[in-house]
């Protein structure tokens, strides 16, 4: 081709190129003449000195030219160019230089070897590196990548080379062993659970061998494996040429395949503080413990974020699963002032307040965003949005979009908290790797409570948020001032809505609840106001237990009708949360049975069955002995011994009897006993307490008369009167 006489001949109605886009020339006119573009109708006039200068520079040509270069090049320009493979990309990058030096020649020359070789020359030498020609570059291939390039509007896309396109375009296998193949893939890769490529290649293989045995067919032999007629890769393309959805439709069904696949979108805007929030659940990322170093678990964080200035408005930390208490708690900080909040923050881990910033969210907020949980959907709940006069918004399933913000937070919060703290358990097993969690775990939740709180007022409320483009504190302070801050709701409502109501018995010892005891001098009062009747109704505060109410029902219409009463605890138990010392008392009780001592066990099994046999035997003894009987063979002794003891003294019988001079006046009688008259006393001794003591026979025997007449000769001492005197007692 002759590029200095160019071949273009534009008549009325004929379809030219003008930079590769096809236009419909109109008819000539005095100064210009239209030309209208053949997909968008939209009308260009050019002037004849334009028109001249297009087509010497190569930027009009015929159709016919377009219509005849190489099919793969006219595909090239359909195709993005970020498209193409790196390689392809760097074969048009080669041919680049060429075409552009050959198009700085005078279009006289562009066509003549001898001036277009020594630019091909000079160009090759000075491609360095992997960019430099593999073989030399001929004048025809040179001037091919010319008309291509110039053409098709000097679209670099026209020099790629199609290496996607080589090879062998003829199928492997027949229509039959590709059926047999897709049906092994889905019985094995398209069910649920799944299988690995290897189980979906030996299924496939056997169908193929029973169809090609079965109806007579050539079986394929292009495997390198002896238990094969198929290659390994044939199940590899074919499952990664399937589209996802529809693996995913088999596997766990629609919805599955929908919330993996649909498009993600934004949430909603707002245009005000507190016009809108959001709040939901997630397990922290991070393991704690007791204050006495066991490892509790990983507690629940429920958070409520506004949606416009994406400030934290309140959240909650606590073993409390996702529920109501949970949720109640959250907004319970997120409606009032955050003062006496830090203030509790900071004193249960003895520490000043130090935060450098305010916390200045408070008020509830005109609509809250909820999933469909439970906890948002209870009588409580609704009770708590009528009494904020807040509308709780349910979202629908699947719709995590509408809540993005949140979600953007508490993967925020992980990344930037707890994820780089000591416990951590990281997003996945994958993340945390040979980490021992339980191991280096070391904070309570007083001390993650308080570390939440600074880095939430501190670092999160003051660092310029990438979706807003702003500080969250700022764009709150500067809402505000706009349309004006919101009070925060009484106290009393607050609480009475965030209360635990049961019943249980009122004593005079208090009332008991989860082991935990609840006294003062007002419960007793009303014990007594209700005259016996102790089965009362009262309220704990899930958020503190040290103070307890009893709903004082002798006086119902009253404001002070909740009768008030103090926890009688240790400081610990106190400062924790009703859910927190359910967890830590089921922990201790759990470490009690992992530290259970067999042996002991065995000890006080044995010492109780020595207990019971020993009173069980005592029962098995005849009747009783009537009392009157029993006086006797228990030495008279009755009922009052232990009150007026006995005046005989039992030790006297072990003593010598002493002489008695009867003619004495100065015999004198014993003194009368001041406790009351005298009594018999049979004192059973037994020998071995009082032994025998010796007898002098020969003394006894002279003593004793011998005949009866020495006996009457001896005088009677009773002949004569004897007298008695008795000593007065003073």
């Amino acid at each position: 081709m002759n590029l200095a006489q160019i071949p273009v001949q534009i008549k009325t109605n004929s379809v030219i190129r003008i930079d590769a886009r096809r236009y419909v020339a109109g008819p000539p006119g005095d100064q210009v003449r239209v030309f209208t573009e053949k997909e968008s109708g939209i009308e260009k006039p050019f002037t004849d000195h334009a028109i001249l200068h297009m087509m010497r520079s190569g930027r009009i040509t015929t159709d016919a030219a377009y219509r005849a270069l190489d099919p793969s090049v006219t595909e090239n320009l359909q195709v993005d160019w970020a498209a193409f493979s790196e390689l392809e990309q760097k074969s048009a990058q080669f041919k680049y230089p060429f075409v552009k030096a050959i198009d700085e020649l005078p279009i006289i020359q562009r066509d003549k070897k001898k001036f277009v070789m020594p630019t091909i020359e000079r160009i090759a030498a000075e491609a360095t590196g992997d960019s430099g020609p593999n073989k030399k570059v001929s004048f025809r291939s040179a001037r091919t990548w010319y008309l291509q390039w110039l053409v098709t509007g000097r679209d670099i896309r026209a020099l790629i080379n199609n290496h996607r396109k080589k090879g062998n375009r003829n199928a492997r296998y027949d229509d039959w062993i590709k059926e047999e193949a897709m049906e092994g893939i889905r019985e094995t890769i398209m069910t649920n659970p799944s299988t690995t490529l290897e189980v979906a290649l030996r299924r496939a293989n056997s169908r193929i061998v029973i169809r090609a045995e079965r109806d007579g067919l050539k079986r394929p032999n292009l495997a390198t494996d002896e238990d094969r007629c198929i290659g390994k890769h044939l199940v590899t393309r074919m499952v990664a040429g399937m589209e996802l959805y529809d693996i995913t439709l088999a596997k766990h069904g629609k919805p599955e395949a929908d919330l993996l696949l649909k498009a993600v979108r934004s949430g909603p805007s707002c245009s005000y503080p507190l016009e809108e929030a959001e709040v939901d659940h997630t397990l922290v990322d991070l393991m704690v413990v007791d204050h006495h170093g066991r490892v509790l678990g990983r507690p629940w964080l429920t958070a409520i974020i506004d949606r416009w200035s994406r400030m934290i408005l309140g959240y909650s930390l606590s073993f409390t699963p996702p529920s109501w208490v949970s949720v109640m708690e959250a907004l319970r900080v997120a409606v009032q002032p955050k003062e006496a909040f830090l203030q509790r923050i900071c004193a249960a881990i003895e520490r000043e307040p130090n935060f450098n910033n305010k916390w200045l969210c408070y008020g509830s907020a005109s609509r809250l965003f909820v999933d469909n949980g439970p906890e948002f959907r209870s009588a409580s709940m609704t009770a708590t949005a009528q009494a904020l006069a807040m509308q709780m918004v349910d979202l629908p399933r699947g719709s995590g979009w509408l809540k993005g913000r949140m979600e953007r937070w508490f993967r925020s919060v992980n990344d930037d908290l707890f994820h780089n703290t000591p416990g951590t358990t990281k997003s996945n097993i994958r993340a945390r790797g040979k980490y021992k969690s339980d191991k280096n775990a070391c904070l309570t939740l007083e001390d993650l409570n308080w570390l939440l709180a600074k880095w939430i007022v501190d670092v999160y409320h003051v660092k310029t948020h990438s979706n807003i483009h702003e500080k969250p504190l700022d764009r709150w302070t500067r809402g505000i001032l706009e349309v004006g801050e919101r009070p925060a709701p009484p106290d009393d409502i607050i609480v009475s809505l965030t209360g635990k109501i049961l019943r249980q018995k009122l004593t005079r010892n208090g009332v008991f609840f989860e082991g935990l005891r609840w006294n003062s001098n007002a419960f007793s009062a009303l014990l007594n106001r209700l005259n016996g009747a102790n089965s009362v109704t009262i309220r704990i505060d899930p958020l503190d237990l040290r103070k307890a109410y009893i709903l004082d029902e002798t006086r119902i219409a009253d404001r002070e009708s909740w009768v008030e009463g103090d926890l009688h605890a240790d400081e610990e138990t106190a400062k924790s949360t009703l859910y927190q010392y359910q967890v830590k008392r089921k922990a201790a009780r759990d470490e009690a049975v992992e530290n259970l001592d067999p042996k002991r066990l065995t000890q006080v099994a044995r010492t109780n069955k020595e207990m019971f046999d020993f009173v069980h035997d005592r029962k098995k003894t005849s009747k009783k002995i009537p009392r009157k009987a029993a006086r006797f063979m228990t030495g008279g002794r009755n009922a009052s011994e232990h009150v007026r003891v006995a005046r005989v003294d039992a030790s006297e019988s072990e003593q010598d009897v002493g002489a008695h001079d009867f003619h004495s006046d100065k015999l004198l009688s014993s003194p009368p006993d001041e406790r009351g008259p005298y009594r018999d006393e049979l004192s059973k001794v037994t020998n071995a307490q009082n032994p025998t003591l010796p007898i002098d026979v020969a003394a006894v025997e002279e003593a004793t008369p011998k005949k009866s007449t020495e006996r009457n000769a001896m005088p009677n001492p009773f002949d004569e009167p004897m007298v008695v005197k008795r000593r007065t007692l003073d």
